[in-house]
C-alpha cells in the first residue's frame, strides 16, 4: 500500500556505535509541518564506527521520506561530519565516508526541495532519536 503524498516534512535522525567500530543502531522522527509525530523507527544495523551509522540513519530516513512521495524535506541531525561532509566543507579522504557522501547526495536530487542541517545534541527532537538509538543498543544487544 501506497504512502500518502506529503509535501513538506521535518525529520531528525541519529546513529550511534558502542565502540568505534562496534555495534551500531540508527532511528528517525518524522514531523508533518506543525510539529506531530507521523513516524518513527529505530534499528540495529550491525558493526559500524559512529560516523557510518550517522550516515546509515540519514540514508534510511531518506528512504523512508521517499515512500511518503515527499516534496519538500529538512533532515537534522547532530552530527556536524556528516552535515559538512555532505555540502562539501569537509574533505572526503576516506572512501568509505566519501561513498556515504555520495549516496546523500544522490537522494538529494530526488526532493524538489532538500535541506540538510546541523542541530545540537540538546535540542528536544534530537535528544529523543538519541534516546531511540541508545533503547536499541540497549534491547537488541546489536
Amino acid at each position: 500500500m501506497a504512502m500518502p503524498i506529503t509535501s513538506n516534512l521535518v525529520v531528525h535522525t541519529d546513529g550511534g556505535s558502542r565502540g568505534n567500530p562496534g555495534p551500531a543502531a540508527i532511528a528517525y522522527v518524522m514531523y508533518d509541518l506543525v510539529g506531530s509525530i507521523i513516524e518513527k523507527d529505530s534499528r540495529c544495523i550491525g558493526r559500524h564506527t559512529n560516523n557510518e551509522a550517522e550516515y546509515e540513519a540519514v540514508l534510511w530516513a531518506l528512504e523512508k521520506i521517499r515512500e511518503r512521495s515527499c516534496l519538500s524535506v529538512k533532515v537534522f541531525t547532530d552530527s556536524e561530519f556528516v552535515v559538512r561532509q555532505v555540502k562539501g566543507i569537509y574533505d572526503r579522504k576516506d572512501p568509505r565516508m566519501a561513498q556515504y557522501a555520495r549516496r546523500v547526495e544522490a537522494n538529494l536530487r530526488l526532493f524538489d526541495s532538500f535541506e540538510l542541517n546541523h542541530v545540537p545534541r540538546t535540542n528536544k527532537r534530537q535528544e529523543m532519536v538519541d534516546s531511540m538509538v541508545n533503547a536499541a543498543l540497549d534491547a537488541n544487544g546489536c
